[in-house]
């Protein structure tokens, strides 16, 4: 945390500042070269397309399919195999659905499906095909947890495609998805959100006596406050947020990484990340 702290005596010290000139705001994520395996996986593909194109290779109506995304197929308990893998589905289908959330990859292709040929019907010379993507897969793995990222991918006529990116952590003993409660001691939120925010200015060279709202970033009740998608990646926490979540389309996402290096004393003695402190 003393950087943190410094930052802060900075900020008292001064009535307004301006950050010098910085990198493109993104994050690189250090990574190891090898990545022990934890768990033995396969990916899943799905590729199919429904509308006029089936028979007609030429026709432009024509709704895509293309789907990626793990199965657990070994080395941990059948339980937790089998709650990783529903819940890997899970979160992809919290940001792909139509009017509900669906129960299968099958469901909400047949849903996508459905919509498209009944614009067809009611409009036959309607000519814009749809498409859906998803990509999913193991990002990270350690002896207690691996991390999946997913991209969901659709058009479906709007004035412009949606994507979403979703980051999971999973438990290897029980298969839960992990939460910053599991990572975390009791009464983390003010500090953790506190030390985020002073990151997130500095990504999106904000000063501290500027109003985040005057740079377009939405936040309930004006505070900044992290989310639930995230991973752990190599002892950080990588957040995401997707468009229209703090910002407009126009503005586009934010990846944010927190090395938890620097909350050492944030870290939850009885968590997944407990030999962080040795």
């Amino acid at each position: 945390m003393k950087k943190h702290l410094l930052f802060i005596a900075f900020i008292l010290s001064i009535t307004a500042c301006e950050f010098g000139s910085k990198k493109p705001a993104f994050v690189e994520v250090e990574t190891p070269d090898s990545i022990p395996a934890f768990v033995e996986y396969r990916i899943e593909v799905l590729n199919e397309k429904s509308g006029p194109c089936e028979q007609d290779s030429l026709s432009s109506q024509c709704t895509t399919y293309a789907v990626e995304y793990p199965v657990i197929t070994g080395m941990i308990s059948e339980q937790a195999k089998a709650e990783i893998n529903e819940n890997i589905k899970s979160a992809i289908f919290d940001y792909a659905f139509l009017t509900e959330k669906p129960e299968s990859f099958q469901s909400l292709i047949d849903e996508l499906s459905a919509e498209y040929t009944s614009i067809l019907e009611e409009y036959p010379d309607y000519s814009a095909s749809w498409s859906m993507e998803v990509n999913s897969d193991i990002i990270y793995q350690d002896s207690s947890f691996i991390s999946v990222a997913s991209t969901i991918y659709s058009y479906t006529g709007g004035a412009h495609p949606n994507q979403y990116q979703v980051y999971r952590s999973y438990d290897l003993q029980t298969g839960k998805a992990i939460t910053l409660s599991d990572i975390l001691s009791s009464g983390f939120e003010e500090e953790l959100n506190q030390a985020a925010e002073i990151e997130f200015r500095m990504l999106k060279e904000i000063p501290p006596n500027e109003e985040l709202k005057d740079r377009g970033y939405f936040f309930e009740g004006g505070t900044f406050v992290l989310n639930d998608n995230f991973a752990i990646i190599n002892k950080s926490l990588i957040f995401y947020f997707n468009p229209y979540e703090i910002a407009p389309y126009a503005v586009g996402s934010t990846e944010l990484e927190l090395k938890l290096t620097d909350y050492i004393n944030l870290l939850n003695e009885n968590g997944v990340l407990n030999d962080l402190k040795n």
